[in-house]
């Protein structure tokens, strides 16, 4: 049975000379920890559709959509424009632009819990911001949030990811107003509520848990979380960060459960960076300048080229398009699982809408603790699927775009089929 890390390295050379001259300049050779794997990353140079070019001329079947950003794959011609369009006029001023205000109207009009939003850059700030407003709005400085959750890299977020107290380089004071509780447990949570209730300003949660593996959570759970802020004048966040295009809505569209805030990002600048954070009136009415409130600027917030690609994302992505994304989604999550099932490898196939997520485990996957995303049978499916041409992450997630069709599942699938069939015994038993 051959090393796929072998066959990996003869396929791309130039991608391993770029990476040790990356080295030399940025701490890993990247700016972005998700993207590392073992020996090394592959340099991409360019991308279409859901087709990616690496730097050793290979042509990869995306998957992974820059981790569910590119919902519409690669360079989509709308978007395209419109971004030129606006940068070619100008792009990033100390003022005020029309091409905010479009994005924030079709956001509020897309969502009915957000009343009023704003921008930023990055999902992270989107989190961070949500969270501050919720203290702020409060007056409380306690943050309940699910263990193993990842909600970007402010100090606040990164607590409990990877373990049960801060994240490297957190002060280690943070952790004792940020509590954490097991997702999809209704009663830890009750318990949680009960012990914090009414010191916490806010309960952040995703309705699907990406760091976990793309796992849903149980409408008795999310309902059980808006009952129980409300009960102790808890406001609910929710996290639709990855989980915005599951409806026209989000997520809380397509589980029937109203946050008091939420935070969105990747898809929502068309390909750009951006972030937002919106919610109920009376909560964002804390950002108002003229009432003193929250301090929140940024010399690129709603620059207005991301705006403007933002604007023609969310045109394109209407109810059809992401009916048809997730009809697709359930239907790569069936096929995996039947192929896992025909080859006799345990094997645990979570999502929801458009997500998957493979999970060498054969029980069920509720939480990050039952989770199996990125144990070493993963990342050995990752390498033997990349060189069959199919990029998903090395955690074993994926998402589909909208220029995939059946002719991309059938490749998608056939990769996971041969990648099946090399995984040694002792590690298919990982």
């Amino acid at each position: 049975m051959s090393d796929p890390t072998e066959e990996y390295e003869r396929r791309t050379p130039k991608s391993r000379e770029l990476f040790e001259e990356a080295r030399r300049y940025l701490p890993g050779g990247d700016t972005r920890e998700v993207t590392h794997h073992a020996p090394y990353p592959s340099f991409v140079e360019e991308a279409s559709g859901c087709t990616l070019t690496t730097a050793d001329g290979e042509e990869l079947l995306d998957f992974l959509n820059n981790y569910t950003a590119a919902v519409l794959g690669h360079a989509p011609e709308p978007v395209v424009e419109a971004v030129t369009e606006r940068f070619g006029r100008g792009s990033g001023f100390a003022a005020p632009t029309r091409e905010a205000t479009g994005l924030a109207r079709r956001l509020v009009e897309r969502t009915p819990s957000i009343e009023r939003v704003r921008f930023a850059n990055s999902g992270t700030e989107a989190t961070m911001n949500a969270i501050r407003a919720a203290m702020a709005h409060t007056g409380r400085e306690g943050v309940l949030k699910v263990h193993g959750g990842y909600h970007g890299t402010h100090d606040t977020a990164l607590v409990g990811v990877s373990g049960d107290g801060p994240e490297p380089g957190v002060p280690g004071d943070v952790g004792r107003r940020v509590h954490t509780v097991p997702y999809n447990d209704v009663e830890a949570l009750t318990a949680a509520f009960e012990r914090h209730g009414t010191d916490l300003a806010c309960f952040v949660v995703e309705p699907v848990m990406g760091h976990a593996g793309m796992v849903p959570a149980t409408r008795e759970y999310l309902d059980a979380a808006r009952d129980l802020t409300e009960d102790t004048g808890t406001l609910l966040a929710f996290d639709e960060v990855m989980t915005y295009r599951l409806a026209v809505g989000g997520a809380q569209e397509r589980y029937g459960v109203r946050p008091d805030l939420t935070a969105l990002g990747k898809f929502i600048g068309g390909g750009l960076p951006a972030g937002a954070f919106g919610g109920r009136a009376d909560v964002m009415d804390v950002f108002d300048p003229d009432a003193d409130g929250v301090t929140h600027s940024g010399t690129f917030n709603a620059n207005p080229a991301t705006m403007a690609g933002g604007a023609a994302t969310l045109d394109a992505l209407d109810a059809d398009a992401i009916e048809r994304l997730n009809d697709l989604g359930a239907t790569a999550r069936e096929r995996l699982a039947d192929a896992a099932d025909a080859a006799g490898v345990p094997m645990q196939v979570t999502g929801d809408g458009s997500f998957f997520n493979v999970h060498p485990t054969d029980g069920p996957v509720t939480d990050h603790a039952s989770s199996a995303a990125g144990a070493p049978a993963t990342r050995r499916l990752f390498m033997e699927m990349r060189n069959r041409g199919v990029f998903v992450a090395p955690r074993g997630m994926g998402n589909i775009s909208t220029p995939m069709g059946e002719a991309e599942l059938d490749g998608l699938v056939d990769a996971f089929e041969d990648a099946l069939g090399e995984l040694p015994t002792e590690v298919a038993a990982d």
